[in-house]
């Protein structure tokens, strides 16, 4: 190929075409989570596993209680016990207008007949203050049971949960949304489903899923998300089916990648949190087959805990970023690859056999191209995009 590759040449991405020259989403703010449930349900467990990186089985005997946390990833979250005996909202100290979802954490081998009372009226009183608000339910440490038996208890409390909304204000049942999700911290549903409602509450979400199916068609690829890389969940993906097994696949990828990245970075003694923990067991049937890897470039990672809400962009004044990329061969001849976007942000793609040699530098000038697009999404208002 001669000569600059231009937004006008076949397979080159045009991501204008997506943005356009319309309104840009407001100021982001991360989302803003709200874990409920009983003493010991295991809210505290999916707070370390998640946003902390500790290893599933360690979980056992950590402290528990009501906890907000700035956490070092692109969420903030909060955590609340609901009493056990009568619910008294007027003492809780928080507002469900600083929150935009609340996820119900459930034990999924106990009763929780006490409870359906009480999420009934936390919906309500939250649907009341907030109209924008999102409920999720975790039936959570499913691993114990049986599939038969997760689906049992699911659809019971489905529909004891419904009946308890009509009965409160049929208005109540038809206007509020409930989504459910069968979740456990030993093994992946649990990051796809965190995934999921941080997707729901991201308003670049559409934006994300345009730029990504227009990269996958342009570089031939079978699957490209968004990862964000402290948590390991994905804030975007395509359009086409995401399974199980490829998610894993990708999420042991960023771990892989992580782990090489800090056995070559340097250190700095001024910064002694300048430093990733180092990956827990991966999150299940890590990738298979590897034959090569090549091209790992360290990157420095700044992981100190975000003071506000806005997701960090390199401001033109700051030292220039070294953005990472890397790609492994797999057994069955499929590439997985890997780009950073920013300090927080990394693509992770699957890619046909053959394709990164045939195709290797329009891809990475697209993935370039792509990376722009992604950072313009998520510049604040009167941000670089003024410039």
């Amino acid at each position: 190929m001669s000569g600059p590759l231009t937004a006008t040449q076949p397979g080159v991405l045009a991501p204008m075409s997506i943005l356009g020259n319309g309104p840009r989403p407001k100021e982001e703010l991360r989302p803003r989570l709200l874990f409920i449930g009983p003493r010991d349900a295991g809210k505290s467990s999916i707070r370390k596993v998640v946003f902390e990186r500790m290893a599933p089985s360690n979980t056992f005997f950590i402290d528990r209680g009501n906890k907000s946390d700035d956490v070092n990833s692109f969420v903030s979250i909060k955590m609340w016990n609901l009493p056990a005996g009568p619910l008294d909202l007027s003492s809780w100290t928080f507002s469900f207008s600083e929150v935009d979802a609340v996820i119900f954490v459930l034990d999924a081998s106990m009763p929780f007949a006490d409870l359906i009372r009480k999420m009934g009226l936390t919906m309500q009183k939250g649907y009341e203050t907030n109209k924008e608000i999102q409920f999720e339910i975790f039936l959570h440490k499913i691993d114990i049971l049986s599939v038969d038996h997760q689906l049992d208890t699911l659809q019971s409390l489905r529909d004891r949960l419904g009946e308890e909304l009509d009965d409160l204000s049929p208005e109540l049942e038809a206007s509020v949304h409930v989504f459910y999700h069968l979740t456990s911290v030993f093994d992946a549903s649990i990051y796809e489903a965190l995934s999921r409602v941080i997707q729901k509450l991201l308003p670049q979400q559409a934006f994300l899923e345009r730029l990504l199916d227009q990269l996958v068609q342009q570089c031939s690829m079978d699957k490209a998300l968004i990862f964000d890389i402290s948590s390991k969940l994905y804030l975007a993906t395509d359009t086409t089916p995401l399974d199980s097994d490829t998610y894993v696949l990708c999420s042991d990828y960023v771990d892989l990648v992580g782990d090489f990245t800090l056995l070559y970075e340097p250190s700095d003694p001024q910064t002694p949190g300048h430093s990733r923990s180092p990956s827990r067991t991966s999150t299940q049937r890590g990738p298979s087959g590897v034959q090569s890897m090549s091209r790992i470039d360290p990157a420095s990672s700044n992981n100190t805990p975000a003071t506000s809400r806005t997701m960090a962009i390199p401001s033109e004044t700051a030292p220039p970023q070294r953005l990472p990329s890397s790609r492994v061969k797999l057994g069955t001849g499929s590439t997985i690859a890997q780009w950073a976007i920013s300090s927080e942000l990394s693509l992770v793609a699957l890619l046909r056999p053959n394709v990164m040699d045939r195709k290797g530098a329009l891809i990475d000038y697209n993935v370039a191209i792509f990376r722009g697009a992604v950072l313009k999404l998520f510049e604040p208002e009167g941000g670089a995009s003024d410039h």
